[in-house]
């Protein structure tokens, strides 16, 4: 004789230990760092690396006025110092300090440019470090929530997997078999109980006489005449 209930109790179990094993599969792939946080530090990471290149450029400006300005204090030096006498090269190192002094001025204004870029960016970075640090700490708040879910989840998959040991070794080797086959063909689900005279699988209405021969239970298994899953009716 067909044991319908214990068969009920079985699909219920497989039904539990699959959402279960779907839900731990989802949470595994939710344990990785989220989109938000990836760009949250992307776009930090942007900021210093911009500001970083400014400030290199302010510091290379600055090495480079200093030099020029110790070239512009030679030249004027070999100007005044009267060792130089001809006209020509004279005129030649006056020309060469005003070049310099020239020079030195558009350096100094790249420098000072950099330096401004470098400090405009502190807002920025400061937005995008409490940004960061929001999305980081929601982040890390979300996978203290899963991995507690984890753990449970895990206690509740070796239940089922007990239990279904359990019911699967007091059905006879037959039912189980057909039971498993018709899962296998029924997206996993092989009964279905009779609610509102209604199969709660397919939702679709299941004649009187059906219904009867469900409840019944002393013979073979009574399926759905929608959808052909074993029907129970208790």
């Amino acid at each position: 004789m067909a044991d319908i209930a214990k068969l009920y109790e079985l699909q219920k179990t497989d039904t539990t230990w699959e959402k279960v094993r779907r839900r731990l599969v989802q949470i595994r792939s939710l344990l990785v760092e989220s989109d938000q946080l990836k760009h949250t530090r992307a776009t930090l990471a942007a900021a210093e690396a911009e500001q970083q290149s400014w400030q290199a450029k302010q510091r290379a400006a600055e090495l480079e006025a200093q030099s020029l300005a110790g070239r512009i204090t030679d030249t004027e030096h070999r100007l005044m110092s009267g060792q130089v006498r001809n006209p020509k090269e004279l005129e030649s190192l006056q020309a060469s300090v005003e070049a310099l002094r020239r020079q030195r001025a558009t350096v100094e204004n790249t420098g000072v440019e950099a330096l401004l870029q470098a400090e405009e960016l502190n807002t920025t970075i400061a937005a995008a470090r409490k940004a960061f640090a929001s999305a980081e700490q929601r982040w890390k708040t979300s996978q203290a929530d899963l991995l507690n879910e984890e753990t449970k989840l895990k206690k509740l998959f070796l239940q089922c997997k007990k239990q279904r040991e359990t019911l699967a070794a007091v059905l006879a080797g037959e039912q189980l078999q057909r039971y498993e086959d018709l899962r296998q063909r029924k997206a996993g689900i092989a009964v279905a109980a009779v609610e509102r005279n209604l199969c709660t699988a397919c939702h679709i209405q299941v004649p009187t006489g059906v219904i009867s021969a469900a409840r019944s239970q002393s013979g073979n298994f009574v399926l759905c005449p929608s959808c052909g899953r074993i029907l129970y009716a208790p």
